[in-house]
This record gives structure tokens, sequence and C-alpha cells, in this order.
């Protein structure tokens, strides 16, 4: 009697769980939550996870907005928006370019978006909620909520739509590319942040903006205040939205970002396979050689458009030296990995023809670009890519200088992923007439 007793309690118990999960919660339900565990955000890590409770505000087809208790709650019609923004645009939309959404634990195909007290940052996805608890806690002792969780702080509430849209553009980055190494013996459980902030940040211009949308004003572009930012350790959002949008424009278009978010080689190694797999022969190295001098011209008259973007334009690129005459002294200078610097040189009354001789710290790699200009109308008379021999020096013969064009803009890149992201690599570069 025990026994069937027993037997009924489980049957009863799995009924009611797979009638929650089939039919999802409904507003006034509440539910307990862990906060983040940080496990691929070092400077957090020592963050201690809460175990908080909190209250379904919205339940939508595909999302419910569950609000911590006890904290400055948003307003119950911004929560309607973004539930609609959701199930009306964002799911269907994002899902159909990038992926299905995962669902390994709780079997509800809805998304908790949590709203919850946070200094640190505005939103966040965690890939520890998408790994079982045993798991992670074996790991990291952590903790996992085994839910698909997108993370809102309270305090950024009234810019919940693009943080709702990149967070979910990282939830299904995660389901498509994390590497499948054994339990035991983990490498990496997630893509290199670059590359998934691309994919997060591009997602938020494609789910808010109109993508095809030309010359839309990019009002935080990174370059105009800084170039010689090192693109491949991902410290700048707008750097890697704006790499992620040119190779997007000029490599493929919806075919390169498919082929990308489920290419499981990671960082620059996925990028070269994705355009190595969609028929292109330029390897990374040239792509972002391309994405450096566009940063600089914009210019769609030029080259059929190969230096410019289609949906943004830009604030003029800030220059590391400005030259009226010419350097008569070696001029020395460093730049950090897959970074840039911009060195202009513009003609006066007597200006002639003359060579700049660049040389490249000798353990390094460097591409050079020259960009001929007329500073009266910006028009470009042409650009000329140089790669350094195998001393690291480059000559360049700006033959034409003071006739076809006044002005010569050299582009000064480090292709070295070996160089770490706070390390410099020195050059120099001379004119001689």
């Amino acid at each position: 009697m025990k026994q069937f007793l027993f037997v009924l309690l489980v049957l009863a118990i799995s009924a009611t769980l797979q009638a929650k999960a089939s039919n999802g919660y409904k507003e006034g339900d509440t539910l307990n939550f862990w906060t983040p565990s940080y496990i691929d955000w070092p400077s957090l890590q020592h963050v201690p996870q809460r175990n908080l409770t909190a209250v379904c505000k919205k339940a939508g087809d595909h999302c419910y907005v569950f609000v911590e208790k006890g904290i400055p709650q948003p307003a119950q019609s911004e929560i309607n928006k973004v539930v609609s923004d959701f199930d009306t645009h964002f799911y269907d939309s994002l899902t159909f370019r990038y992926g299905p959404v995962p669902d390994a634990f709780d079997h509800d195909s809805r998304i908790f978006i949590l709203v919850m007290k946070e200094p640190s940052w505005g939103g966040y996805y965690d890939p520890g909620q998408q790994m079982s608890d045993s798991l992670i806690n074996a790991l990291w002792n952590k903790r996992s909520n085994e839910r698909e969780v997108i993370y809102v702080s309270e305090s950024s509430f009234s810019g919940v739509t693009e943080i709702v849209a990149h967070e979910f553009g990282h939830l299904l980055h995660w389901q498509q590319d994390h590497s499948p190494e054994p339990a035991d013996n983990p490498v990496r459980y997630w893509e290199e942040a670059w590359v998934d902030e691309g994919f997060s940040t591009f997602a938020a211009i494609y789910l808010t903006e109109n993508i095809f949308e030309k010359d839309v004003a990019d009002s935080r572009t990174f370059f105009v205040s800084n170039p010689d930012i090192p693109l491949i350790y991902f410290s700048n959002y707008n750097q890697v939205k704006l790499f992620m949008l040119y190779m997007f424009e000029h490599f493929g278009g919806w075919d390169y970002i498919t082929h990308l978010i489920r290419n499981q080689a990671d960082g620059i190694a996925g990028v070269e396979s994705t355009l190595k797999q969609l028929g292109y022969s330029e390897s990374f190295d040239d792509a972002f050689e391309q994405w450096i001098i566009a940063n600089y011209v914009d210019n769609p008259s030029f080259g059929n458009g190969k230096y410019a973007y289609r949906h943004y334009n830009f604030q003029p690129c800030k220059v590391s030296a400005a030259y009226t005459t010419l350097p008569k002294q070696k001029a020395e200078a460093k730049v950090r990995p897959y970074a840039a610097d911009y060195i202009t040189f513009t003609a006066g009354k007597k200006s002639k023809p003359f060579s700049i001789r660049f040389e490249g710290q000798k353990d390094s790699r460097f591409r050079t670009a020259f960009i001929l200009m007329n500073s009266k109308d910006n028009s470009i008379a042409d650009i000329v890519t140089v790669k350094p021999d195998a001393q690291n020096t480059a000559l360049f013969k700006a033959d034409g200088f003071g006739k076809q064009y006044d002005r010569v803009v050299m582009a000064v890149m480090c292709v070295d992923a070996s160089v770490s992201e706070k390390g410099l690599v020195s050059y120099s570069y001379i004119t001689e007439k």
C-alpha cells in the first residue's frame, strides 16, 4: 500500500511539473533565482551569489519579466512594452538569423528577464546559467538556475529594450557556439569575448535599428577619440560592433553571420574559417586592414565602396600625428595589437614628392597603408597597401604629392596576436626627399 501511495505521489508531482513547464508562470507567481555566477568575468568572480525572490510581472508568449522583491519597481507600461517587443519582433527576427533558443533544463521555451538590484552593470548574460548546477558547482563553486535568464539592472531599466536585444544575442550565440570540452578538463566554454560581444552588439542594432538604412550618424564611434584599441582583446563595445557590421556589409551579409555563429573555431581562426567557407580569398589580416582603412576613409565613391560603411557615417578619425612640413628627424611611436595609428602629411605651398620609410619592431608583424587624398574635398586619389618585408621595413614613394594629391595618410597596424592585451609594439618612420 505504501509503495502504491508513493507511486501515486511521484506521478502527481511529475504531472504538476509537466503542467508548470507546459503552461508556464503567470503574473503574481514568485520564484527564487541565483544572481550571476560571473564565471566568464574574472574581475567580478569574487562577488558572492545571492538567492533572491522575484515576482512575475508579465508573462508573454516567448518571455517572462520577473522583478526582485524589495527594489524600486519599473512601471508596468514599460514592462508590457519590452514583453511586446520581445514577443512580436525580437524572438522571431533573431532566432531566424542566429538560431534557436537553448532549452536544456527547464523545458520552458520562454526566456526569463530578471530585473534585480545591481550597481556593476546594466545587463548581463551568464553562461553559467546554461550549465547544470552540479557542473558549475564542481568547477567554480557557483550555482546555476538551469534556466534561460537575461539579467537587467533595475537602475538601467530605462534602456531595457537595447539591453534585452544585446543579451538575447549572447544567449543565442551560446546555443550555437560553446565549446564541447569534457567537463573534467574544460579548456574554454565560450567564444572569445570580442567575437561574442560583436554578435551581441550587432543583434542590438539589427533589432532596434533599420540596419539597411544608409548614412545613420554613429554617435559613439571609438576611432573618433582613440583608434589605438586592440580589437581582439575586447574593451570597447562600439569597436566590435563596427567590425561585425563591416564584415556583414562586405563579406557575405547574413551568410557571414550564420556561418560564423555556428563556427566552432574561436577568435581569428573562426573568422578565417568562415571567410574560407564562403569562398573569400582574404585572410583575417586582409579584412582587418580593409576595415582600418574604411574607418578613416568611409568613402562609398572609391573602389566600389570597399572602404566604406553603408549603414553608418562618422565624425573624422583621430590622428596621432599631423605634419604640414616634412619631419626632418625619425619619429618613434607605439601601437597596440590589432589596433591602428594614423599619421597625416599635408602639402604646403612648395611641397614636392617625397618618400616615407617605415620600420617596425623586428619581432612583431605589421601592415601599412597609404591613403592619398585631396584635402579640400577629401576625395581619394588612391589607396596603396604596403606589406613590410622580412626586416619589417616598408618604403612608400609619394611621387604625386603636391600634384595629384596634397595629403598622405599613413595607417600603421600591428597584426600580431601574440602581443598581450596591454602590450605595445614599437615602430618608427622618417621622410626622405
